[in-house]
């Protein structure tokens, strides 16, 4: 006849397996919802998309602002903005070392053929456009390219002209 410490000894004996197939389950779990959970999101397209926005509908920014009711017009450009070459720099501000975007806009008038160009974060776009043309853009040190265009109205001496709205907009990846 057996004592109850025996009895206890023999169904942990028992049970050992079990635990270890537990384990090995448990194991393979983890194992699948980390390879289907994603651990990065790409958030370069959005920040495109925000910078393009605020350049766009930004009273500080290129569209025309009308400072006696206070009313910034989208869709419709002030050419004299594109006189300043740090014009950008000051109206859109991302930190004082912005590593985080670069954009140049130009603006071509259809009237007279002219074009107006900006930079935002000169010397960072024109780095990081070499690496994204090179076709450096995935993973760590790489980065995208993204161009926009729109159609606008450019404000001229009073009347309104049609042109085009090119962005274009470079982000490094994280």
């Amino acid at each position: 006849m057996r004592g109850k410490k025996a009895g206890i000894n023999f169904e942990s004996i028992i049970w050992i397996p079990r635990i270890i197939f537990i384990i090995i389950i448990m194991f393979l779990v983890m194992t699948l919802v980390r390879t289907y959970v994603a651990t990065a999101i790409e958030t370069s397209d959005i920040k495109a998309n925000l910078f393009s926005n605020r350049l766009i509908y930004s009273p500080n920014s290129i569209s025309y602002y009308d400072e006696p009711i206070k009313r910034a017009y989208p869709g419709i450009i002030d050419p004299a903005k594109f006189g300043s070459a740090d014009f950008l720099d000051k109206s859109i501000y991302y930190g004082e070392k912005n590593k985080e975007i670069g954009a140049k806009v130009v603006l071509k008038d259809f009237s007279d053929g002219k074009e107006y160009a900006l930079f935002y974060n000169n010397n960072f776009f024109s780095e990081q456009k070499r690496i994204a043309d090179a076709g450096l853009t995935e993973g760590p040190g790489g980065a995208k390219s993204y161009t926009k265009k729109y159609n606008v109205l450019v404000l001229k001496e009073g009347s309104l002209n049609n042109g085009m709205l090119t962005i274009d907009i470079v982000i490094p990846n994280s």
